[in-house]
This record gives structure tokens, C-alpha cells and sequence, in this order.
């Protein structure tokens, strides 16, 4: 079974949803800082955040998670880690477009305390833009 688990963690890792790539590619465009794919006790994460005092997990949640058995499954794996003290951010999507993509990245920015066009030396300071920027 742990090979099991291993492949799929594997095949996960290598197959992030087009969403995913997508957002992935303008965080760093703009040099926000994160992790993907970050294996937590209860699960894997999208995006994690490491920020203060609560980290941020983000879940880009495309289809399957819409059925109601996953849904049940993903709000108590959700729950679990609220109580361990992590910020959940869950974004939600049916299909990739372009218009999509920028309100979940928008929702990001905004989980991290951050708007559109902030000034990128206060982001710095708050630890959310990598010191390269």
C-alpha cells in the first residue's frame, strides 16, 4: 500500500491541474513567495503559505471536488487543519479561463492580506514577496 501511496503522491506532484500551473506561474511572475504541493499530515496542499502567525493552505479544487462525497471528505480533512491552526483558503472552479484564473488569483492576494498593485516593499516586509523583488 505505501507504494501505492507513493506512486500516486508521485503522479500528483508531476500532473498539477491547469489552474494550478496557471496561478502558480503568476505568483511568481510577481514574486510571491509559496510552496506547491506540500505534503501535510492530513493531506497535500496546492499552495502553502508560510506566513505569520497562520500559515495559508490554499486548495484549487476543479471538478471532482464538486461531487458531494469529496466535498464531505475535503470539509473534514479542511476542518482538521483549522483546528490545528492553519488559514484555509478553498477555490473552488469548473472549467480554465483566463477570467477565472485572475479571480482566484485575486482571492489569494487577498487571503494574504494583499491588493492589486500593493506596494511591493510593504509585501516584503510582511514575508509574503521573496527578498529577490
Amino acid at each position: 500500500m505505501s507504494t501505492q501511496r507513493s506512486d500516486w503522491r508521485e503522479r500528483l506532484h508531476a500532473n498539477p491541474s491547469r489552474m494550478e500551473q496557471e496561478l502558480a506561474i503568476r505568483l511568481q511572475d510577481n514574486g510571491i513567495s509559496y510552496q506547491t504541493q506540500v505534503e501535510i499530515p492530513v493531506t497535500t496542499a496546492d499552495f502553502y503559505f508560510s506566513i505569520e502567525p497562520r500559515p495559508l493552505i490554499v486548495f484549487v479544487d476543479g471538478r471532482v471536488h464538486l461531487k458531494t462525497s469529496q466535498m464531505t471528505k475535503d470539509e473534514e480533512t479542511r476542518t482538521l487543519l483549522r483546528k490545528k491552526g492553519y488559514r484555509i483558503l478553498e477555490l473552488p472552479y469548473d472549467n480554465y479561463s483566463d477570467k477565472k484564473r485572475n479571480q482566484l488569483y485575486d482571492e489569494i492576494l487577498d487571503a494574504l492580506g494583499m491588493k492589486v498593485g500593493e506596494n511591493r516593499f510593504a509585501a516584503r516586509l510582511r514575508g509574503i514577496l521573496t527578498s529577490s523583488d
